[in-house]
């Protein structure tokens, strides 16, 4: 079975699409679109500048309405059977510098990044598009060894992607207008090429890039025209021993080691759409569809209900082991990672009172999210694993733990864990804004030994959050003063509203003056300056003069 990567063939006999194969195409996906994102604010100066020209060569030779026809025009025209409107942005810009010459008139498109919703719609298409290949290799295997067709587009439509379901739950909670837009974003960024649309509601067609989409081919045929080596699936070199915890019931439990089946194996990448690095631990050798034992993982949102067990299963399958976790953090797969996007907060709540999973579990994956967290710190510098493997043992040896040494309950973890993600934000908000301060490597910022603000390290992030704490007590103070206040505002509110129901009763004739009088006398609640307003209230309803208190 030969592996495909890196280039397109012409003609496929039979297609295999394995769940190490869909780990290394989101691992290049990844790679691929933190590669396009770095670079898109220096495009989109450039991009400025190239358009500014243009404005200028227009408005200078009067030509606006022939611009605008132009753009109109060349937006329609097709280039490889792909309209120009629906090239990359990298393509389309550079078709439009050719196709102006000396004559200005088209402009260039912006860059537009891509962000983690996007990832999320492409897991699930790139499940879909396995389907595809599974059905195409059962059709071919039906007919006499040697034929091969054209290796196929990806087809899909965001209205069937809309209304996904499996085992009749609903796995993509996105409207079929925003899982149109993601595909869009994607097809500028140049994850889709050579994109054909025959309408809004037929399938668009598309190949995923070959820089990113990577499967076999099982054929003795040895194929033509293409100059590449004979590559393997990457395999991380072991630089530390595993730390974790799980017993060997525990493993055979949740199916991470060699001692499973490929139906027991939790890795459906279509289900769980919020897995931002996802690991399998098996190599399979063929690729039945994927199954999952948590039924609800891909479904967001309030409404999302995990059975017990269900919901533990899939937070233990978001634990990786320790050196892929800190492989994936030397490569910058993280640099983009957000907690309130992969929708922990609920679930790790849940689990922290009804799941089923040990303490010590629970401590490492609150322990990896942590690092996840803190991984976009050190975005576009060059980290060496030593320094993410030292850092995660002094993580692992101060935080979340009592301070005899032992782990506490997995309520007070999350509560400890809380503490930690506000001054993981907090810090990476001052280096976001105090460009002039250099972040040290991450075996040096996790000291806990730094504590002085000179130094430069983790450990200072607890003043901060000591005057957060402060400021919440504060808070609590404020609020509670702002609550006595508003007692006695509406106290007094009450009595004014009681003398003026007295003035309406006499207005009516249900009262006569000395009562409405008596009633102040002996109400001693009301506020003096409401006393000295009655008079002038009297006199307004009734249109006479008045005095408080009559001579006799």
């Amino acid at each position: 079975m030969q592996l495909i990567s890196n280039y397109r063939p012409t003609q496929i006999e039979c297609p295999y699409f394995l769940s190490e194969d869909k780990s290394e195409t989101m691992q290049r996906y990844r790679i691929f679109i933190n590669t396009y994102n770095s670079k898109v604010g220096a495009l989109n100066k450039q991009v400025k500048a190239y358009n500014k020209r243009v404005h200028t060569f227009v408005a200078e030779h009067n030509l606006k309405a022939q611009a605008a026809t132009a753009n109109a025009n060349f937006k329609s025209q097709k280039n490889n059977n792909t309209f120009n409107k629906e090239l990359s942005v990298d393509d389309y810009n550079a078709l439009v510098e050719t196709t102006n010459s000396k004559m200005l008139l088209l402009t260039k498109k912006r860059y537009k990044a891509v962000k983690q919703a996007q990832e999320a719609t492409f897991e699930v298409i790139l499940w879909l598009y396995s389907q595809q290949l599974i059905k195409l290799r059962k059709q071919l295997q039906l007919l006499s060894d040697g034929v091969a067709v054209a290796f196929p587009k990806a087809q899909t439509n965001s209205y069937e992607i809309a209304n996904f379901t499996k085992d009749g739950i609903a796995r993509v909670l996105y409207c079929r207008n925003t899982i149109r837009n993601h595909i869009y974003r994607l097809r500028e960024a140049g994850v889709f090429v050579e994109y054909q649309s025959r309408g809004g509601k037929k399938p668009v067609n598309y190949f995923i890039n070959e820089a990113i989409f990577v499967f076999r081919d099982n054929t003795k045929a040895s194929i033509e025209n293409q100059q590449v080596s004979e590559l393997e699936t990457q395999k991380f070199t072991l630089h530390s021993v595993d730390t974790r915890t799980f017993t060997k019931e525990i493993i055979k439990k949740v199916g991470n080691v060699d001692n499973h089946s490929q139906e027991a194996e939790v890795i459906s990448f279509a289900d769980e759409k919020i897995s931002k690095n996802k690991n399998t631990y098996k190599i399979t050798k063929e690729d039945k569809p994927l199954k999952t034992s948590n039924q609800n993982a891909g479904k967001l949102g309030g409404g999302e209900n995990f059975p017990k067990n269900e919901l533990s299963e899939f937070l233990r399958s978001q634990v990786q082991y320790k050196s892929v976790l800190l492989q994936s953090l030397t490569a910058h797969h993280y640099d983009n990672y957000s907690f309130s996007a992969s929708n922990m907060n609920r679930r790790l709540s849940t689990e922290s009172t009804d799941g089923a999973m040990s303490k010590q579990e629970f401590r490492e994956l609150l322990l990896q999210q942590f690092l996840k967290l803190a991984a976009p710190i050190w975005k576009g510098k060059d980290v060496y694993y030593g320094s993410w493997h030292k850092a995660y043992e002094q993580i692992d040896d101060e935080y979340l733990r009592n301070p005899n040494g032992s782990i506490p309950r997995k309520q007070t973890q999350l509560y400890m864990f809380g503490y930690l993600v506000y001054r993981i934000t907090r810090a990476k908000r001052f280096f976001k804004s105090k460009k002039q301060y250099q972040i040290h490597f991450p075996c040096i910022y996790f000291d806990a030994t730094r504590k002085r603000p000179s130094e430069g390290g983790f450990a200072y992030t607890v003043e901060w959050l000591k005057q957060y704490q402060k400021y919440k007590d504060m808070r609590t103070t404020r609020k509670q003063q702002r609550a006595t206040k508003a007692g006695a505002r509406r106290r007094i509110l009450t009595t004014e509203e009681k003398v003026r129901d007295k003035v309406k009763q006499y207005i009516k004739g249900e009262f006569t003056l000395p009562q409405v009088y008596h009633y102040i006398e002996q109400n001693k609640g009301i506020p003096n300056y409401f006393v000295s307003e009655v008079p002038r209230i009297l006199n307004t309803l009734t249109h006479k003069e008045f005095d408080l208190y009559e001579k006799k």
